[in-house]
């Protein structure tokens, strides 16, 4: 079996061109000519199957690393109990430290914390405001022909669309 190769069918298309000029001015019998004459539907068909491969890889890994996220805020519970636990034997106990094989525990005193009792009284000066560009908005107003500073349409870029239905 030829191993098919980007380089390989592009050089298959270009010959059958070069061979056919007129095919340009048809474009079903243009794509009828390349499925027939070239590799060209059995690379793009590859490379459709790695796509869809790729995709579930994707998914799979997805939903594998929403799984650990479960499991590492279970485990996260699980030591903040463990750690509530000693606390509260040591509390218990009235220890403010207990040497072990495995490890030394203290009680010490923390640090205060801040606690937001009404958000919208603090003043902005100690407020943290993220500032980022707003492109949807910045689209529709330059599509609507008003000037951004800093801002301009691009052109237009082919996509490419697979449809699997």
């Amino acid at each position: 079996m030829m191993r098919l190769d980007l380089k390989y069918v592009q050089d298959e298309i270009t010959a059958l061109l070069l061979g056919h000029p007129e095919l340009v001015e048809d474009e079903v019998l243009l794509a009828n000519s390349i499925e027939g004459e070239t590799k060209a539907f059995e690379f793009l068909s590859r490379i459709v199957r790695l796509i869809g491969s790729t995709q579930a890889i994707i998914s799979g890994t997805a939903d594998y690393i929403g799984e650990l996220q479960e499991r590492k805020a279970r485990l996260e519970r699980r030591e903040h109990a463990l750690r509530t636990l000693i606390f509260k034997v040591m509390q218990t106990a009235e220890l403010t430290k207990a040497e072990l094989p495995e490890a030394t525990l203290s009680i010490r005193q923390g640090g205060p914390k801040v606690v937001i009792v009404n958000e919208r009284e603090i003043p902005d000066e100690y407020m943290r405001v993220r500032k980022e560009p707003d492109k949807t908005r910045i689209k529709a107003a330059l599509s609507a022909h008003e000037h951004v500073n800093g801002c301009v349409l691009s052109n237009a870029e082919p996509t490419l669309a697979i449809r699997t239905t």
